[in-house]
């Protein structure tokens, strides 16, 4: 990355249909992203490959916090106390596990994006769990968040 900045971004595509999803939620309203990534690094994607900038005070990263993205998400809460919703959309299977086994995350809406870092037998699993915690979604769900599609 240090050599070759537009090559590295380059390597890194979205999934077809993601940066319109994204770019439509962040136009209702507020919306952060919690990455693993460097939060520059992040920005340059999200700004140059997806077209959807992003201010920096809403991109969180772990790489320099080192908080787990369930204390992130604690903060969010704390910060938006009159949110209309609070939807956390990630394409790990474990990441959202951990936050479904924390009970101060239990606000969170869970979502397993049908793409990325998971497989289909993760997905099963994810729509399997007993306790509905984590819903599998796809691209056109994930532009519909808080449109009213999702159940209470």
């Amino acid at each position: 990355m240090a050599r070759d900045l537009a090559g590295w971004l380059g390597a890194n595509t979205f999934y077809p249909g993601a940066p319109e999803a994204l770019a439509a939620l962040k136009a209702r309203g507020e919306a952060f992203i919690v990455t693993t990534k460097q939060a520059r690094f992040t920005a340059a994607l999200l700004a140059g490959q997806a077209g959807v900038p992003f201010p920096d005070d809403r991109i969180f990263s772990q790489t320099v916090s080192g908080e787990p993205k369930s204390k992130v998400l604690l903060k969010l809460e704390a910060e938006h106390p009159n949110a209309a919703g609070l939807y956390f959309v990630e394409d790990k299977l474990a990441t959202l596990e951990k936050v479904a086994g924390e009970a101060s995350c239990g606000k969170w809406q869970l979502f397993l994006v049908d793409w990325g870092y998971n497989t289909e037998a993760e997905r099963a699993r994810a729509r399997g769990r007993s306790d509905g915690r984590i819903k599998v979604i796809g691209v056109a769900e994930l532009a519909g968040l808080g449109l009213g599609w999702v159940s209470e």
